[in-house]
């Protein structure tokens, strides 16, 4: 049978059959883990997780000052964009000024020239009321002394280069005066020269 004593661990006797005793003393045994062992343990936790957050946060600040600086340049980008659409919208109001101002200077370099071939087609004793000039349309409203001089207003204006589609839509007697005045009523469509196109 065997025997512990819980009491004085450093002696057990154990009882053989043979009647012989058997003493030992038992050590006692050392901890395994140490105190300062425990404390470099966590000091160096601690301070591996302090450097990780001051990674972290210095990573973090990093990002935050791109961010704030990616901002400011979106900003700075937007406000230049805004600039450019504005010069753009300026621009194409420019150009449309400048193409009616090109148109103008045409139409009246055009009228210039029709009124003075007008003028060198009307016969002596024709004076002209009323005219005018829409699109190359012509109307032309006068009177004469006589419908021969009508008709050779008519006839000068078929002759010449500057005038198309010559018709004498009325043609009234009328006495002011005590003379006989001749009211007429001529269609036309005006010819533009190709160097008037040209705007100088």
């Amino acid at each position: 049978m065997i025997k512990i004593n819980l009491l004085r661990p450093e002696k057990k006797e154990v009882a053989a059959g043979s009647g012989t005793t058997v003493g030992f003393v038992e050590e006692a045994k050392p901890s395994k883990l140490s105190v300062p062992a425990l404390v470099a343990a966590i000091a160096i936790s601690v301070a591996a997780i302090g450097g990780l957050y001051f990674l972290q946060s210095s990573k973090l600040s990093f990002e935050k000052k791109q961010l704030e600086e990616r901002m400011l340049r979106k900003a700075e980008l937007e406000k230049i964009l805004a600039k450019l659409t504005e010069i753009e919208t300026t621009k194409k109001e420019l150009d449309n000024k400048i193409k009616i101002i090109g148109d103008l200077k045409m139409r009246q370099k055009d009228a210039v020239y029709m009124m003075d071939r007008m003028s060198r087609c009307l016969p002596e004793w024709v004076w002209l009321t009323n005219l005018s000039f829409s699109g190359g349309a012509v109307a032309i409203s006068g009177k004469a002394l006589s419908n021969n001089l009508i008709a050779d207003l008519i006839n000068n204006l078929q002759n010449s280069n500057s005038f198309t589609n010559v018709q004498l839509t009325s043609t009234v007697r009328r006495r002011e005066a005590g003379i006989d005045i001749f009211e007429f009523r001529v269609s036309c469509v005006f010819v533009r020269q190709p160097d008037l196109n040209k705007v100088v």
